[in-house]
């Protein structure tokens, strides 16, 4: 079996994207309970259909396999905002779209910064990663001192 140089360090040139959300970054909301149901809010139900609006403009494949992603918010206001509710609202946003389900997800990297008004966006890449079989013949122990 023979694979390119790009594929022997784990990552597929064929399968990645890189695209950017403008506008401010959005927080996944928690489901509104009421006496008439559980509901989501709207601006998260909103800000989801951005984010699939930008990724089907920028021609995003389907990913079958193991995913790395890089998230970088950058808010052009000062409200507090968790980190972890910010990249909740992309993945959701991407699932059955982007990927079958976030479980494929085996590396996230996330990073806020504060920017203008102007330039409040998200900037997200996506990129495939090739699955090599266990080989334990090929695993090295190094041996310990002492």
């Amino acid at each position: 079996m023979s694979y390119a140089i790009n594929e022997i360090q784990g990552i597929s040139p064929r399968k990645a994207i890189k695209f950017t959300v403008p506008g401010e970054p959005r927080s996944k909301q928690r489901p509104r309970v009421t006496a008439r149901g559980t509901y989501t809010p709207k601006e998260t139900i909103e800000a989801e259909k951005l984010v699939r609006h930008y990724y089907a403009a920028a021609n995003g494949p389907f990913f079958e396999h193991q995913l790395k992603i890089d998230i970088n918010f950058y808010n052009g206001n000062r409200r507090r905002r968790d980190l972890d509710n910010m990249a909740k609202l992309v993945l959701d946003a991407l699932n059955k779209v982007a990927f079958a389900d976030d479980y494929q997800v085996v590396e996230l990297n996330l990073a806020k910064f504060f920017s203008t008004k102007e330039l409040a966006r998200t900037e997200i890449t996506i990129k495939e990663i090739i699955e090599f079989p266990y080989d334990a013949e090929a695993v090295l122990e190094i041996p310990s001192e002492g």
